[in-house]
């Protein structure tokens, strides 16, 4: 499907809104647009739509649509059930840009609904009008006075001063609005924001690529809950990330029980929890936790120029909360490096019962001494090398007094350091927040969630530092996996070898004397194993032997394992036997594909046995990647000391897994409508220099019938 973006300019931007079902009563859901679009300013044309009226709210009503004597660019329908699919159709037939329908009861509850839903996205393909829903909130840009919807949030106004420039796309009707209002609470003006709701027609990959290429949009947050269009995901956060747009996404849908829900909820395609986890490494999303979360990110990223380094100071009037500002600071990679001597000398100066290194402790002094804290700020700030700062002062904002002293101090501060980066976490009356933000300053309750914040907002920035993830392969290769289901692992190690993954070399024998002359050949210790697309698991029914050191052996090997396949499955399909040479030497690992239902291939990596097994130790990617993105991905897993070279084991040659695994990508990637998956189990990584290999591979085609039907790309 990929993007598709026309149209949305009317949704956000209408010249003319027309609401079917429109109310006299401003409480109603046909009433409520009626009142926010005239109260918040929309300076274009309303258009009332009801049968039973001539006038709404004071303006000329209309029967029906097809009697509005100007073009309509935005419809909203708010009518029964049974009514949208007739009203859909008579939008489109008037030549409606874009219709939103907050109408309930499609995909959402039943059958029917689903049926009825495929019929207006059906209505939307014949006739090019873009609809939004249904069952959804609707949408808002109070920029362009637009208040396209019953949500309670548009009958509140947005307070001066506000944080704008931060946009919301959400499938959620109520999510989006429960963000709008929590967010006016929190300084936040959510501007523009759209809820999707079913999404038969525009997504949310549409609607957050649009907002990613509006230059008053500096960060888009979103809630999403399930996606039916990897590629189009893929490419509007793409967008996101080449143009440098912060990407705040809350996913629901995690857990077996949530999966579950967000089906029933949007009726949409759930991918697995680390699919999404892949994706939003690759393109640089910041993950929120919670709704609390999505907030404070959106704040602290959207307030202003965010840091490019890690180094922090923390100043604080607790030694207490410095320790805990601290431990969650080296939990998101922020650096808390000592002050200098002679700036430690000079806050002893000041205050000799002060802790001076850092965390900065002024102690309970400060309420006692006013100048204090502008004189440890300044130090700290001049001497201290710091990229941000950190301030901790408890409940100070509340005391008049007080919060007098602590604001002089910031401003004090702020004039001698104008560039520099300080977030401050205090207890605060509104009136004293504003006038601290109104210097460039974050202001939080919490002091970990401060720090949070900060180093969450430093890693997105890094993040920007690297180029974004290839866009997704649209278009299948034309080339074929050989053969079908599960490969042999002879045909299996031929196709990825072509692919340039290399795979350990092996004769592909069919007699005891074929493998003592193989043996022979190697010269070395070999392994002998059985070939049968119809054994992917061969050591379970006894088809391998390793360490097999003569010609004689070999021979005898063959005959086991043939005999042992045969007599553990009468039925399989047995093609001789495999002579590898024995390998040592290697650190065992495992790369995987799978084929997710909405992403296509996803490749995985972890090292062998209990790390991925048990302790699942493994890291995810979309395929395709390159060798930079691979390397990544290796040092992600928490074992990768052991192919760094920690604790004096010898370091291995990660330059040739990362790749290996950039390879595996792309023949995933161009086989992406035939693979089901692929097993290199074990792939041996080498000492540092001696390169890596497969030496065992499993390819498992897709069988005919899933082939065969289309693809989202078709």
């Amino acid at each position: 499907m990929g993007l598709q973006l026309d149209g949305l300019d009317a949704l956000l931007s209408p010249k003319s809104i027309a609401v079917l079902g429109a109310s006299a009563d401003p409480s109603k859901i046909g009433g409520r647009p009626l009142t926010y679009l005239r109260a918040n300013g929309f300076a274009g044309e309303i258009y009332p739509i009801n049968p039973r009226h001539a006038q709404i709210q004071g303006m000329t009503a209309y029967a029906s649509i097809q009697d509005v004597p100007d073009a309509i660019d935005l419809a909203l329908v708010s009518v029964p059930g049974p009514a949208v699919v007739d009203s859909v159709r008579a939008c489109a037939d008037r030549g409606v840009r874009v219709a939103t329908i907050f109408s309930a009861g499609f995909a959402e509850t039943s059958p029917d609904g689903a049926g009825a839903q495929e019929e207006i996205a059906g209505i939307s393909r014949d006739s090019g009008m873009r609809v939004l829903g249904p069952n959804c909130l609707g949408s808002a840009n109070r920029r362009a006075g637009v208040s396209a919807s019953f949500a309670a949030s548009e009958g509140r106004p947005r307070p001066e001063g506000n944080l704008d420039g931060v946009a919301l796309v959400s499938q959620s009707g109520a999510i989006a609005a429960y963000c709008v209002l929590a967010g006016l609470d929190r300084g936040i003006s959510f501007d523009p924001w759209i809820s999707t709701g079913n999404e038969c027609d525009i997504q949310l990959a549409d609607c957050l690529a649009h907002l990613a290429l509006d230059d008053d949009v500096r960060v888009v947050a979103a809630y999403l809950e399930g996606c039916r269009d990897g590629d189009g995901l893929r490419e509007a956060l793409a967008l996101a990330h080449e143009r440098g747009k912060p990407v705040i996404l809350l996913k629901s849908g995690r857990s077996t029980v949530g999966a579950r829900a967000a089906a029933s909820h949007t009726a949409s395609m759930v991918g697995s929890a680390e699919t999404y986890e892949a994706l939003m490494r690759q393109y640089n999303v910041c993950v929120a936790d919670s709704l609390d979360d999505l907030m404070d990110l959106s704040y602290g990223i959207g307030f202003g120029p965010v840091p490019s380094g890690s180094r922090t100071g923390l100043v604080t009037s607790s030694g207490g909360v410095g320790i805990l500002m601290a431990d969650v600071a080296e939990s998101v990679a922020l650096d808390v490096p000592p002050l200098p001597e002679t700036a430690q000398l000079a806050l002893r100066e000041v205050w000799p019962s002060a802790g001076v290194e850092n965390p900065i402790d002024t102690t309970a002094q400060l309420v006692n001494d006013q100048r204090l804290l502008a004189q440890f700020l300044v130090t700290a700030l001049g001497q201290g090398g710091f990229d941000s700062m950190i301030v901790f002062l408890s409940y100070i904002g509340l005391i008049p007094s007080w919060s007098h002293a602590a604001v002089d101090a910031l401003r004090e501060a702020r004039a001698a350091f104008p560039e520099s980066q300080i977030s401050l976490a205090m207890l605060t009356t509104p009136e004293v927040r504003a006038s601290i933000e109104s210097m460039g300053i974050r202001v939080f309750d919490d002091p970990t969630t401060a720090v949070r914040v900060m180093g969450r907002s430093v890693a997105n920035r890094q993040g920007f530092q690297s180029p974004a993830a290839p866009p997704p392969t649209t278009v299948a290769s034309s080339s074929t996996i050989t053969g079908s289901g599960t490969l042999s692992e002879v045909d299996s190690a031929a196709v990825l070898s072509a692919a340039g993954v290399p795979v350990a070399p092996g004769v592909h024998v069919h007699s005891a004397e074929e493998a003592a002359r193989a043996a022979a050949d190697f010269g070395s210790a070999v392994v002998v194993k059985v070939v049968s697309q119809d054994l992917p698991h061969k050591s379970e029914a006894g088809g391998v032997r390793l360490d097999v050191t003569t010609p004689e052996a070999a021979a005898r090997a063959y005959d086991e394992v043939t005999r042992a396949a045969a007599r553990y499955a009468p039925d399989a399909r047995l093609d001789g036997a495999l002579v590898s040479p024995m390998l040592t030497g290697g650190l065992e690992t495992i790369l995987g594909v799978v084929s997710d239902p909405v992403f296509g291939p996803v490749v995985m990596f972890g090292l062998g046995g209990v790390y991925v097994e048990v302790l699942r130790d493994a890291s995810y990617r979309l395929a395709p990647f390159t060798v930079t993105e691979a390397t990544s991905m290796i040092q992600e897993i928490r074992g990768y000391g052991l192919l760094s070279g920690a604790r004096g084991k010898p370091a291995r040659d990660v330059a040739s897994l990362a790749t290996a695994l950039s390879r595996l990508s792309v023949f995933a990637d161009e086989h992406r409508h035939d693979l089901d998956s692929i097993d290199l189990n074990p792939f041996l990584v080498m000492p540092e220099g001696a390169g890596s290999v497969a030496v065992d591979a499993l390819v498992v085609r897709r069988s005919m019938d899933e082939t065969s039907r289309p693809s989202a790309d078709d």
